[in-house]
């Protein structure tokens, strides 16, 4: 990461620290986080123990790491990020650093997971790489990342992330053809795509920017409801156009 926008990052997130610690508090959009953790959680190869959260922030997705795959390692650039994941992980093994200069030996994980890191970094394919190194020659590479093959949410988040304060202008979201393209300049093979989250992305998912939903009686109901009508959504042809997330899952390329 460059340094002027590895300052920039660092910046952010310190102001968002807390906004993070309050969307992970209401059991309506923690529930719907918590399938977004298990549908990626589910790719992981049997036999994997060596485990990285690559952009772990407050550590809340570390937490079910960790519970399943004991010493799961977080790392990210924000060390006040890593100072509220105390509350989900106490005693986590946690380690403030660059994605882009890893500080591991290669071949040192099982499975890498970035949750919406790619797009925080401006060298998304010296990120990818660095992504392969740290694997082992059978590891995977599980990531999720905002998805911009729609138009029209191409063209709300690029406003998202040029008027809000709690976004980086620099930031931007991934077709699915550019996102396979990047990982395999990385040096990686992609083995699966999918789509994840509509409805419950936009209203259950984020109460810290729309928070709709925390007002309405029954919302945990609610997001069980969307988080269901989501799945059949994602995996409609034509339909997952509608997915705000693409989630990929990738190998070191032989």
């Amino acid at each position: 990461m460059s340094t002027s926008n590895a300052q920039a990052q660092i910046d952010l997130h310190r102001a968002l620290a807390p906004r993070y610690a309050y969307r992970y508090s209401l059991p309506f959009s923690r529930l719907f986080q918590q399938d977004w953790h298990a549908e990626m959680i589910s790719h992981v190869p049997s036999g994997a123990g060596r485990v990285l959260d690559l952009g772990c922030g407050t550590g809340f997705f570390l937490a079910e790491l960790d519970a399943k795959h004991p010493g799961a390692v977080g790392l990210d650039i924000s060390h006040d990020m890593l100072r509220v994941s105390e509350q989900y992980i106490p005693g986590a093994r946690l380690v403030t650093g660059d994605a882009e200069r890893l500080p591991f030996q290669p071949g040192a994980f099982d499975v890498v997971f970035c949750k919406g890191s790619l797009h925080h970094v401006r060298d998304h394919v010296r990120f990818l790489a660095n992504c392969r190194e740290v694997l082992g020659s059978n590891g995977v590479l599980i990531m999720s990342e905002p998805c911009n093959d729609n138009p029209l949410i191409r063209f709300a988040r690029a406003v998202l992330y040029r008027k809000s304060t709690h976004f980086d202008e620099g930031d931007e979201g991934f077709t699915r053809k550019g996102i396979v393209r990047l990982c395999e300049q990385g040096g990686l093979e992609v083995i699966k795509v999918k789509k994840y989250g509509v409805f419950a992305y936009v209203f259950a998912g984020f109460p810290d920017h729309l928070g709709v939903l925390k007002h309405i009686p029954g919302n945990v109901w609610i997001t069980r409801f969307f988080l269901g009508l989501d799945r059949v959504l994602c995996a409609t042809p034509g339909l997952s156009l509608l997915g705000f997330h693409v989630l990929v899952i990738a190998r070191p390329r032989a």
